[in-house]
């Protein structure tokens, strides 16, 4: 039985609520680099450290609710919840376990990959919401879950920036694009064995296709899986120069207000 004023929380893209969802993530982003600014690096790599870590178990509370939730499965036109269909393996949630590893090991590959793949990827995935995820009450469970580590993902990936852990170089760019390759190769291995096994569905990496209007286009000029998705190197490419511009531009306007350029971290 629907909570009463549940529908004042209805979310769905750009609508009032999704608005001020997005809004309050910018606004964790700002707060959390004026409370933490100036201060020691091992301050500021337990706190970013920690926040990964509840997003993580949020992330697992999540799931957890989702695998008894009936609208879920009927509205997803699944069979039944299957567990190997949820695993942390997909563009954005990968980053749950790559920031908090980036930070401890310093390695530029791993921060640049989570700082531009996990908000470009929770991006597209609160821009682009599944039905089960799309014109529901944010009170739900499953709604609060799906928005909040997506929210938080946003928010951990950009900190690495803000607090001073990673500043993105045109010199990172083959690590990453690398690391992309790897990655999506590696998620269409498993997704290959989970569908000829447990999981017919199993799409992580949507390296099978995806609902997706670029994924779509491609998928009709080179329906292979996989390969497919190569093309969106070149997308990827032009994203990351994008953003290394405005990072430049930043910098430039701090060095002009006297205010020091932010130290990076890593090897």
């Amino acid at each position: 039985m629907p909570v009463k004023g549940m529908n004042l929380l209805l979310i769905k893209p750009f609508n009032f609520v999704h608005i001020c969802l997005l809004a309050a993530g910018v606004g964790a982003i700002y707060l959390i680099w004026y409370k933490l600014r100036g201060k020691p690096e091992k301050t500021r790599e337990r706190f970013l450290i920690g926040l990964c870590i509840a997003n993580i178990v949020l992330y697992i509370a999540y799931k957890a609710f989702l695998s008894v939730d009936a609208e879920f499965v009927q509205v997803s036109g699944l069979e039944k919840f299957n567990w190997f269909n949820e695993l942390p393996l997909q563009l954005c949630n990968i980053n749950l376990f790559l920031i908090p590893i980036g930070i401890l090991t310093r390695r530029r590959g791993i921060l640049g990959f989570a700082f531009f793949i996990a908000p470009l990827g929770a991006a597209m995935a609160l821009t682009f919401p599944e039905i089960a995820f799309n014109g529901y009450s944010l009170l739900l469970p499953r709604m609060l879950g799906f928005y909040l580590t997506h929210l938080l993902l946003i928010v951990c990936g950009i900190s690495l920036t803000t607090l001073g852990f990673y500043r993105p170089e045109y010199r990172d760019f083959p690590g990453i694009i690398a690391a992309f390759i790897v990655l999506s190769l590696g998620a269409h291995l498993v997704n290959t064995i989970l569908r000829n096994t447990v999981c017919p569905q199993a799409d992580y990496f949507f390296t099978y296709g995806a609902d997706i209007s670029i994924l779509n286009i491609l998928w009709r000029m080179i329906p292979v899986p996989f390969v497919y998705e190569l093309p969106l190197v070149l997308v990827l490419i032009a994203y990351m120069a994008l953003v290394n511009l405005c990072c430049s531009a930043v910098d430039r306007i701090r060095l002009m207000h006297g205010e020091e350029e932010p130290e990076s971290a890593g090897i």
